[in-house]
C-alpha cells in the first residue's frame, strides 16, 4: 500500500462516484460541500478515516482530479 492522504480537486471533479465506490475501506463519502453545493455531491473522506494512500481511488477517477499527498 502506498502512504499518504488522497486530496481532491473540486473544481475538477464531476461527481461521478466512482471514487467513492471504489475505495475498499469505505473512508470516501458524499458530501454538498464545494464550488456548487446545490448542483453536485463532492467527495470528502470520512470524519474516521484511516486513508492509506492506496490510490485505488486516485485510478478509479476518470478526470484525474485526486492526488495522493504524503
Amino acid at each position: 500500500m502506498g502512504k499518504g492522504i488522497v486530496s481532491i480537486d473540486e473544481s475538477l471533479c464531476m461527481s461521478c462516484n466512482s471514487c467513492v465506490q471504489a475505495c475498499p475501506f469505505s473512508y470516501l463519502k458524499d458530501t454538498k460541500i464545494g464550488p456548487a453545493p446545490y448542483k453536485k455531491a463532492y467527495p470528502e473522506l470520512k470524519p474516521d478515516h484511516r486513508c492509506t494512500g492506496c490510490g485505488i481511488c486516485v485510478t478509479a477517477c476518470p478526470v484525474g482530479c485526486m492526488t495522493i499527498h504524503a
